[in-house]
Protein backbone atom coordinates (compact mmCIF):
# COMPACT_ATOMS: atom_id res chain seq x y z
CA UNK A 1 0.00 0.00 0.00
CA UNK A 2 1.51 3.30 -0.51
CA UNK A 3 1.39 5.90 1.46
CA UNK A 4 2.90 9.24 1.46
CA UNK A 5 5.69 10.48 3.97
CA UNK A 6 4.03 13.96 3.86
CA UNK A 7 1.36 14.73 6.14
CA UNK A 8 -0.48 16.27 9.71
CA UNK A 9 -1.96 15.25 12.19
CA UNK A 10 -3.87 17.00 15.37
CA UNK A 11 -5.69 15.46 18.52
CA UNK A 12 -6.92 17.04 21.68
CA UNK A 13 -8.25 15.78 25.24
CA UNK A 14 -9.27 17.52 28.24
CA UNK A 15 -10.20 16.46 31.68
CA UNK A 16 -11.01 18.17 34.80
CA UNK A 17 -7.28 18.97 35.56
CA UNK A 18 -5.31 19.13 32.46
CA UNK A 19 -6.10 19.33 28.55
CA UNK A 20 -3.26 18.39 25.68
CA UNK A 21 -3.22 19.11 22.35
CA UNK A 22 -0.82 17.45 19.94
CA UNK A 23 0.27 18.30 16.78
CA UNK A 24 2.35 16.29 14.11
CA UNK A 25 3.91 17.58 11.34
CA UNK A 26 5.36 15.00 8.70
CA UNK A 27 7.95 15.59 6.00
CA UNK A 28 10.21 13.74 3.83
CA UNK A 29 13.41 12.00 5.35
CA UNK A 30 15.16 9.03 4.01
CA UNK A 31 15.09 7.35 7.33
CA UNK A 32 12.40 7.87 10.73
CA UNK A 33 13.40 11.06 12.62
CA UNK A 34 11.41 12.20 15.72
CA UNK A 35 11.64 15.36 17.32
CA UNK A 36 9.39 16.10 20.11
CA UNK A 37 8.82 19.38 21.47
CA UNK A 38 8.16 18.35 25.05
CA UNK A 39 8.41 20.70 28.36
CA UNK A 40 11.71 18.97 30.61
CA UNK A 41 9.30 17.00 33.23
CA UNK A 42 8.10 15.03 30.42
CA UNK A 43 11.59 14.01 28.64
CA UNK A 44 11.35 10.59 30.10
CA UNK A 45 8.43 10.13 28.23
CA UNK A 46 10.04 10.39 24.69
CA UNK A 47 10.98 6.54 24.14
CA UNK A 48 7.64 5.32 25.22
CA UNK A 49 6.13 7.80 22.83
CA UNK A 50 8.43 6.72 19.72
CA UNK A 51 6.95 3.21 20.07
CA UNK A 52 3.60 4.88 19.87
CA UNK A 53 4.72 6.95 16.61
CA UNK A 54 6.35 3.85 14.96
CA UNK A 55 3.99 1.90 15.04
CA UNK A 56 2.28 3.65 11.92
CA UNK A 57 5.15 5.59 10.83
CA UNK A 58 7.77 3.69 9.37
CA UNK A 59 9.71 6.89 7.45
CA UNK A 60 9.73 10.54 7.17
CA UNK A 61 10.93 13.51 9.81
CA UNK A 62 8.30 13.86 12.17
CA UNK A 63 7.79 17.05 14.20
CA UNK A 64 5.52 16.84 17.54
CA UNK A 65 3.87 19.82 19.13
CA UNK A 66 2.71 19.34 22.88
CA UNK A 67 0.55 21.98 24.27
CA UNK A 68 -0.02 21.49 27.96
CA UNK A 69 -2.84 23.45 30.07
CA UNK A 70 -4.17 23.61 33.64
CA UNK A 71 -3.08 24.10 37.26
CA UNK A 72 -1.90 20.88 37.58
CA UNK A 73 0.81 20.51 34.84
CA UNK A 74 3.20 21.55 36.87
CA UNK A 75 3.71 22.81 40.18
CA UNK A 76 5.76 25.98 41.05
CA UNK A 77 7.83 26.90 43.72
CA UNK A 78 8.82 30.24 45.34
CA UNK A 79 12.66 30.62 46.64
CA UNK A 80 13.60 33.51 48.53
CA UNK A 81 17.00 34.12 50.02
CA UNK A 82 16.45 35.84 52.93
CA UNK A 83 19.94 35.42 54.33
CA UNK A 84 21.34 37.74 51.08
CA UNK A 85 18.15 39.59 51.58
CA UNK A 86 18.48 40.52 55.03
CA UNK A 87 22.01 41.75 54.35
CA UNK A 88 20.97 44.02 51.40
CA UNK A 89 18.49 45.62 53.36
CA UNK A 90 20.85 46.48 56.14
CA UNK A 91 23.53 47.81 53.79
CA UNK A 92 20.83 50.23 52.27
CA UNK A 93 19.77 51.09 55.71
CA UNK A 94 23.77 52.07 56.41
CA UNK A 95 24.12 53.76 53.45
CA UNK A 96 20.74 56.24 54.09
CA UNK A 97 22.44 56.78 57.38
CA UNK A 98 25.97 57.19 56.46
CA UNK A 99 25.63 59.42 53.34
CA UNK A 100 22.06 61.14 54.16
CA UNK A 101 19.76 59.45 51.76
CA UNK A 102 16.48 60.52 51.93
CA UNK A 103 14.76 57.76 49.59
CA UNK A 104 13.04 54.65 50.73
CA UNK A 105 14.12 50.97 50.25
CA UNK A 106 11.99 49.80 46.75
CA UNK A 107 11.29 46.37 47.95
CA UNK A 108 9.39 46.29 44.58
CA UNK A 109 12.88 46.65 42.75
CA UNK A 110 14.69 43.87 44.81
CA UNK A 111 11.69 41.70 44.56
CA UNK A 112 12.45 41.97 40.87
CA UNK A 113 16.10 40.45 41.19
CA UNK A 114 16.71 36.75 41.00
CA UNK A 115 19.49 37.44 42.97
CA UNK A 116 16.83 37.43 46.00
CA UNK A 117 13.87 35.40 44.43
CA UNK A 118 13.39 33.04 41.76
CA UNK A 119 10.24 30.97 40.73
CA UNK A 120 10.96 27.50 39.26
CA UNK A 121 8.96 24.49 38.32
CA UNK A 122 8.52 20.85 39.62
CA UNK A 123 10.75 18.62 37.43
CA UNK A 124 7.99 15.61 37.74
CA UNK A 125 4.59 15.92 36.16
CA UNK A 126 1.37 14.78 37.68
CA UNK A 127 1.07 11.20 37.12
CA UNK A 128 -2.37 11.00 35.50
CA UNK A 129 -0.51 13.05 32.73
CA UNK A 130 1.50 10.25 31.06
CA UNK A 131 -1.22 8.10 30.05
CA UNK A 132 -3.43 10.88 28.73
CA UNK A 133 -0.56 11.81 26.14
CA UNK A 134 -0.39 8.52 24.86
CA UNK A 135 -3.85 8.56 24.15
CA UNK A 136 -4.11 12.14 22.46
CA UNK A 137 -0.92 11.06 20.30
CA UNK A 138 -1.94 7.74 19.35
CA UNK A 139 -5.59 9.77 18.16
CA UNK A 140 -2.98 12.25 16.62
CA UNK A 141 -0.54 9.34 14.82
CA UNK A 142 -3.98 7.77 13.61
CA UNK A 143 -5.10 11.08 11.58
CA UNK A 144 -1.64 11.80 10.38
CA UNK A 145 -1.47 7.86 9.12
CA UNK A 146 -4.85 8.41 7.32
CA UNK A 147 -3.52 11.55 5.71
CA UNK A 148 -1.02 9.70 4.27
CA UNK A 149 -2.73 7.20 2.94
CA UNK A 150 -5.11 9.34 0.94
CA UNK A 151 -1.94 10.90 -0.63
CA UNK A 152 -0.70 7.82 -0.82
CA UNK A 153 -3.78 7.03 -3.15
CA UNK A 154 -3.35 9.62 -5.61
CA UNK A 155 0.28 8.70 -5.58
CA UNK A 156 -0.37 5.44 -6.45
CA UNK A 157 -2.96 6.48 -9.61
CA UNK A 158 -0.69 9.00 -10.79
CA UNK A 159 2.26 5.91 -10.91
CA UNK A 160 -0.37 3.53 -12.56
CA UNK A 161 -1.15 6.38 -15.15
CA UNK A 162 3.03 6.70 -16.11
CA UNK A 163 3.36 3.11 -16.19
CA UNK A 164 0.79 2.53 -18.76
CA UNK A 165 2.87 5.00 -21.05
CA UNK A 166 6.16 3.18 -20.53
CA UNK A 167 4.31 0.07 -21.32
CA UNK A 168 2.89 1.54 -24.58
CA UNK A 169 6.49 2.62 -24.99
CA UNK A 170 7.94 -0.41 -24.35
CA UNK A 171 5.67 -1.56 -27.02
CA UNK A 172 6.61 0.98 -29.57
CA UNK A 173 10.38 0.01 -29.24
CA UNK A 174 9.33 -3.88 -30.08
CA UNK A 175 7.14 -3.16 -33.23
CA UNK A 176 10.35 -0.84 -34.49
CA UNK A 177 12.85 -3.37 -34.52
CA UNK A 178 11.96 -5.76 -37.44
CA UNK A 179 11.61 -1.90 -39.19
CA UNK A 180 15.10 -1.19 -37.81
CA UNK A 181 16.78 -4.71 -39.01
CA UNK A 182 14.84 -4.23 -42.29
CA UNK A 183 16.59 -0.66 -42.61
CA UNK A 184 20.05 -1.96 -41.31
CA UNK A 185 19.52 -4.46 -44.53
CA UNK A 186 19.59 -2.10 -46.99
CA UNK A 187 21.83 0.36 -45.75
CA UNK A 188 24.73 -2.21 -46.00
CA UNK A 189 23.43 -3.71 -49.36
CA UNK A 190 23.51 0.07 -50.86
CA UNK A 191 27.00 0.77 -49.62
CA UNK A 192 28.71 -2.45 -50.45
CA UNK A 193 26.69 -1.64 -53.89
CA UNK A 194 28.74 1.93 -54.43
CA UNK A 195 31.65 0.16 -53.09
CA UNK A 196 31.90 -2.85 -55.11
CA UNK A 197 28.77 -2.50 -57.44
CA UNK A 198 25.89 -4.80 -57.77
CA UNK A 199 27.62 -8.43 -58.25
CA UNK A 200 28.77 -8.47 -54.12
CA UNK A 201 28.69 -11.52 -51.71
CA UNK A 202 25.31 -12.37 -50.01
CA UNK A 203 27.45 -13.83 -47.63
CA UNK A 204 29.55 -11.43 -46.70
CA UNK A 205 25.77 -9.06 -46.14
CA UNK A 206 24.57 -11.73 -44.01
CA UNK A 207 27.51 -12.04 -41.78
CA UNK A 208 28.23 -7.79 -41.63
CA UNK A 209 24.47 -7.65 -40.57
CA UNK A 210 24.69 -10.60 -37.68
CA UNK A 211 27.63 -8.61 -36.50
CA UNK A 212 25.26 -4.96 -36.56
CA UNK A 213 22.79 -6.85 -35.40
CA UNK A 214 24.26 -8.32 -32.40
CA UNK A 215 25.66 -4.63 -31.13
CA UNK A 216 22.20 -3.07 -31.46
CA UNK A 217 19.96 -6.37 -29.90
CA UNK A 218 18.15 -4.48 -27.50
CA UNK A 219 15.94 -7.56 -26.36
CA UNK A 220 17.56 -8.66 -23.41
CA UNK A 221 17.03 -4.97 -22.17
CA UNK A 222 13.30 -5.00 -23.30
CA UNK A 223 12.54 -7.77 -21.26
CA UNK A 224 14.37 -7.24 -18.13
CA UNK A 225 12.21 -3.46 -18.76
CA UNK A 226 8.99 -5.37 -18.97
CA UNK A 227 9.51 -7.47 -15.84
CA UNK A 228 11.08 -4.42 -13.76
CA UNK A 229 7.40 -2.80 -14.51
CA UNK A 230 5.46 -5.81 -13.07
CA UNK A 231 7.62 -5.78 -10.05
CA UNK A 232 6.61 -1.86 -9.70
CA UNK A 233 2.74 -3.08 -9.93
CA UNK A 234 3.83 -5.63 -7.41
CA UNK A 235 5.65 -3.46 -5.10
CA UNK A 236 2.28 -0.81 -4.98
CA UNK A 237 0.40 -3.80 -3.72
CA UNK A 238 2.52 -4.33 -0.40
CA UNK A 239 2.40 -3.47 2.86
CA UNK A 240 4.86 -1.41 4.99
CA UNK A 241 7.49 1.14 3.67
CA UNK A 242 8.03 0.69 -0.11
CA UNK A 243 9.55 3.84 -1.45
CA UNK A 244 13.13 2.62 -1.25
CA UNK A 245 12.31 -0.63 -3.12
CA UNK A 246 10.60 1.75 -5.91
CA UNK A 247 13.24 3.95 -5.97
CA UNK A 248 15.79 1.33 -6.63
CA UNK A 249 13.68 -0.12 -9.00
CA UNK A 250 13.61 3.05 -10.98
CA UNK A 251 17.56 3.39 -11.02
CA UNK A 252 17.54 -0.42 -12.76
CA UNK A 253 14.97 0.80 -14.98
CA UNK A 254 16.46 4.09 -15.54
CA UNK A 255 19.87 2.06 -16.80
CA UNK A 256 18.07 -0.83 -18.99
CA UNK A 257 16.70 3.04 -20.83
CA UNK A 258 20.07 4.22 -20.93
CA UNK A 259 21.62 1.19 -22.67
CA UNK A 260 19.00 0.78 -25.41
CA UNK A 261 18.95 4.41 -26.16
CA UNK A 262 23.25 3.41 -26.42
CA UNK A 263 22.50 0.61 -28.66
CA UNK A 264 19.23 1.54 -30.52
CA UNK A 265 20.58 3.09 -34.41
CA UNK A 266 17.13 3.75 -35.30
CA UNK A 267 15.13 7.59 -34.82
CA UNK A 268 12.06 5.78 -34.45
CA UNK A 269 13.56 4.07 -31.02
CA UNK A 270 15.56 6.89 -29.49
CA UNK A 271 12.38 9.08 -29.88
CA UNK A 272 10.61 6.17 -27.26
CA UNK A 273 13.62 6.39 -25.49
CA UNK A 274 13.61 9.78 -24.90
CA UNK A 275 10.06 9.56 -23.71
CA UNK A 276 10.77 6.72 -21.37
CA UNK A 277 13.47 8.56 -19.54
CA UNK A 278 11.54 11.76 -19.02
CA UNK A 279 8.27 9.66 -17.54
CA UNK A 280 10.86 7.75 -15.86
CA UNK A 281 12.26 10.82 -14.47
CA UNK A 282 8.85 11.95 -13.22
CA UNK A 283 7.87 8.65 -11.45
CA UNK A 284 11.33 9.00 -9.82
CA UNK A 285 10.46 12.60 -8.61
CA UNK A 286 6.94 11.31 -7.08
CA UNK A 287 8.49 8.18 -5.31
CA UNK A 288 10.42 10.74 -2.98
CA UNK A 289 7.57 11.43 -1.29
CA UNK A 290 6.67 7.46 -0.97
CA UNK A 291 7.23 6.00 2.52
Amino acid sequence: MVKSMTGFGRASKETEDFKVTIELKAVNHRYLETVFRLPRQFHHLEASLKKVITQKVKRGRLECFFSFEGAKVAEKHLAVDWELLDHYVRFLRQAKERYAIQEEVDLEALLADPAFLTVSESSEADPELPALITSVLEKAVARLDDMRAEEGTELALYFKEHLVKLERLLESVKEAIPETEKAYREKLEDRLAKLVGADFDEKLVLSELALLLEKADINEEIERFASHLKQFYSILTQEGAIGRKLDFLIQEMNREVNTMGSKAMSLSITQCVVEMKTTLEKIREQVQNVE
